[in-house]
Formats: structure tokens, C-alpha cells, sequence
């Protein structure tokens, strides 16, 4: 049984605490939000402790492992407190807000030596792993490019909101994008060089919105072409084509594959029913959620999986997210 302690008890760390509730092997013991209301109402309902501080809930002897769902900008505060108590700590994406706090967040897991994930749960769906797959296996040839499309129009945060505050944020580069950055490094390598234009939640607005378009070239020569939103307006989707020599791969919303191979008629993979219903399926039903932290306390436990996120794969999104935001702002190239 681990015994986890939650610090921000907002959207995710409601998503996180529901999930706990679905496994056997966990038991949600302590929250701390910033906020009295979010973290009382989270009390109510599951029986935690409210702890003041991110300190006092790491240092909690009934916690043995801590989930960091606060606000990008606070994310390293938690990590902190994992470090300075020694003990295992899941993150959501994004890293931190700062790549000075990505760096330092790195020495301190480093140091601390504790098992340490991050919440990339696309990672941890069925669909995304076939998907990887399908790619290693060589069957679509040499990967030449690959399209993100990932609209999302129903925005409707106001400002006040953290979301809306780029400089904590990061707007949509760092946030819903940064899911996708991850899947495209893990599936074509290295990112080289960053070109991006953004609106960047410009202030100037009379409601927040962001847009973001960009190319990445990758060290494997793979050309990534994405285009992200958060607007008020418009359709919402998810689509992500990826395409070789030989065939073709799409990964939308939906949980199937659609494989297209030179030659042959399109074929459609299903995912299976069984373990979609176990919680490897699609992550907006909260499914993956619930895969995702069972992974991580198998990980905590001493088990390992090649996919799962860590500090490297953190410290990467969150490089070429930063570069998205050089270049969108200096209207130049950014080499990584």
C-alpha cells in the first residue's frame, strides 16, 4: 500500500485523487493547497489530512510518495520538499515553468535518488504505445515528417486565472502542447532546431486566447509541423499523422489506429475492450490517469518500463517548448 500525499488539489489534483480511489494498492493520506477551499473540499470527500505547507505534507509520516498537481510555476516547490524528505515524487507536466527550475529540479532528483515520474499520461495509453510500435517496427520505412493538429475552441478561463498569465502558464506551448512535444520526442529522437510563431496570451486581447505554430527538425531528419490552440471560438481536435517511406500512421481522439501501408488498403486497429476497461484506453476518460499512477506505484515498488517519463524526457519538452518562445519572440531559428 502507498500512502500519497497531494500537493494542489485543483483540476488534476482532483483527477489524481479520484484515481487513487480506483486502485487497491494506494490510499490518499495528505493534501496542501494553497487555497483552503479546494483542499477542505478534498478532505470531505476522500479523508485526507490538510497539511499548511508542501514541507509539512512531505515530511508527513504517512506519506510515502507525493504527487505535485499545482500550478506550473509552483512545481519545483514541491520538488523541493520531496527532495529535502527523501522520498518518491510524480509530477504533472509540464517540468516547471523556468528551465533554471528544470535544471535545478534535476540536481535535486538527482540527489535525492527516489523514484521520480512525470505526468505524460499519453505515454501510459494502449492506443500510444501501439502507436510506438508500429513506428520501431519499421514497417511505414524511414519517418521523413509528422503533423500535430490539436485545436481546442471551447477556452473560456478569464484573466485572474494562473492559466491566462503566461509568464506562469506558459500558455498553450507549455501546457496542452506539451503531451504531444513528449510523444514526438519519444517517438523521432532529439529535437535540433525550433522555428514557431505565437500569440503567447498576449495581454492586449479583450479575452485570453493563444495560438501556436511551429517546425521542428529532429537529429533522426524528421520534419514536425504543429499547430495548437486555446481559443474561444472554432472546432476542437486531436490529431497526429506521422508519415514514412512506406506508409502512414494517424492517432486521433478516437482510441483506433489507422494505418495506412504503399500499396494496401487502410487498415483500422482496434484497441482492445478488455484493457481499455483496465485503464489503458483514452486518457479524457481518466482511465489513463489511473494507469499512469498504477504504473508509477509499481515503479516506487521497483518495477521498470522503458516508457515510462522521467527527468530527461521532462527536461526535453521543456527545451524545445522554451525554444518555441524564443523564437516566436525573436522571430528567428533557435538551435538546440
Amino acid at each position: 500500500m502507498i500512502r500519497f500525499g497531494i500537493i494542489g488539489a485543483g483540476r488534476l489534483g482532483k483527477v489524481h485523487a479520484d484515481s487513487i480511489q480506483v486502485l487497491d494498492n494506494a490510499k490518499l493520506t495528505a493534501v496542501y493547497d494553497i487555497a483552503e477551499a479546494p483542499a477542505k473540499a478534498m478532505q470531505e470527500k476522500y479523508g485526507p489530512v490538510i497539511c499548511n505547507s508542501a514541507d509539512e505534507l512531505a515530511q508527513h509520516p504517512e506519506v510515502d510518495a507525493i504527487i505535485i498537481s499545482s500550478p506550473t510555476y509552483c512545481h519545483i516547490e514541491g520538488i523541493r520538499a520531496g527532495k529535502k524528505a527523501g522520498k518518491p515524487v510524480f509530477c504533472e507536466k509540464p517540468l516547471t515553468r523556468l528551465v533554471t527550475d528544470g535544471k535545478e529540479a534535476a540536481d535535486l532528483i538527482a540527489e535525492n535518488q527516489k523514484p521520480f515520474a512525470i505526468g505524460f499520461v499519453r505515454r501510459h495509453m494502449l492506443k500510444t504505445q501501439k502507436a510506438k510500435e508500429i513506428i520501431n517496427s519499421g514497417v511505414l520505412g524511414k519517418i521523413r515528417y509528422a503533423n500535430i493538429d490539436l485545436p481546442f475552441g471551447g477556452f473560456v478561463r478569464q484573466y485572474g486565472d494562473w492559466f491566462t498569465d503566461f509568464q506562469k502558464s506558459g500558455g498553450v506551448i507549455f501546457d496542452m502542447l506539451a503531451h504531444h512535444v513528449d510523444l514526438a520526442n519519444w517517438f523521432f529522437g532529439k529535437a535540433k532546431r525550433v522555428y514557431a510563431q505565437s500569440i503567447m496570451l498576449d495581454p492586449a486581447q479583450e479575452l485570453p486566447a493563444d495560438y501556436v505554430s511551429s517546425t521542428i527538425t529532429y537529429e533522426s531528419g524528421v520534419i514536425l509541423n504543429l499547430m495548437c490552440t486555446w481559443w474561444r471560438t472554432g472546432r476542437s481536435g486531436e490529431c497526429m499523422e506521422i508519415c514514412g517511406e512506406k506508409g502512414s500512421l494517424i492517432m486521433t481522439g478516437a482510441p483506433d489506429l489507422t494505418l495506412h501501408i504503399l500499396g494496401q488498403n487502410s487498415e483500422v486497429i482496434k484497441i482492445d475492450e478488455k484493457a481499455a476497461s483496465a485503464g489503458v484506453n483514452n486518457a479524457s476518460t481518466g482511465n489513463g490517469f489511473v494507469n499512469e499512477l498504477s504504473n508509477f506505484i509499481s515503479m516506487v515498488e521497483g518495477k521498470k518500463f522503458d516508457f515510462m517519463p522521467g527527468i530527461e524526457d521532462g527536461l526535453r519538452s521543456l527545451a524545445v517548448a522554451d525554444a518555441m518562445v524564443r523564437s516566436a519572440q525573436t522571430n528567428q531559428i533557435v538551435e538546440l
